[in-house]
């Protein structure tokens, strides 16, 4: 016991240097016009009272190392098929499209699982790292580099529950104190 204790004082000992050497807290703002590295906009720090954006709409996120747009395009719960024995009983397939352009100069990395989804009584459902199957294309990468004037865009699955629909799409790559949200339409 003690030594999981002393592991879980250092782990969260590590996380607080690893947070703290970001001197500002990250800029995410709607864009108001498509994606540009010319576009020098600061952008708003996310609040408590953060704003839920629509499907489509694209934000500029600064977080001091990387500068870069994320959108989410597209959401699609219905009509996936699968091969037998991928999903437990229960679950369907959702995806959601989305996209992330480097509008800066250093080169980072992107994968799906910053990205989850959100139900109404709380739930969250993360990303799946199943890829190629009946899924539909193109698939979002696991582990993408984006060089400056660069996107990457495709669809991020998720194992849901047949019942009930997500009512919202979270991106919350760790940089980001709190998740960039966008409304899901009713269905």
């Amino acid at each position: 016991m003690r030594q999981i204790a002393t592991t879980v004082v250092l782990l969260i000992a590590g996380l607080t240097v690893s947070c703290s050497s970001h001197s500002e807290r990250p800029a995410v703002a709607k864009a108001t016009a498509s994606p540009s590295a010319a576009d020098g906009s600061p952008g708003i720090a996310p609040s408590h009272t953060a704003k839920v954006y629509k499907l489509g709409d694209t934000l500029d996120v600064d977080n001091g190392d990387f500068e870069f747009t994320v959108q989410a395009l597209s959401f699609k719960d219905s009509g996936i098929s699968s091969l037998p024995g991928t999903l437990k009983a229960g679950e369907k397939w959702a995806t959601v499209e989305v996209k992330v352009c480097n509008t800066g100069s250093e080169v980072f990395s992107v994968s799906p699982f910053p990205w989850s989804l959100a139900y109404e009584d709380g739930a969250r459902v993360q990303a799946t790292s199943v890829s190629g199957a009946e899924l539909p294309a193109p698939e979002y990468p696991v582990d993408a580099k984006v060089r400056g004037d660069d996107c990457v865009r495709g669809n991020v699955p998720f194992e849901v529950p047949k019942s009930g629909r997500a009512e919202r799409v979270l991106y919350a790559p760790e940089d980001l104190e709190e998740p960039v949200e966008w409304m899901l339409p009713k269905a």
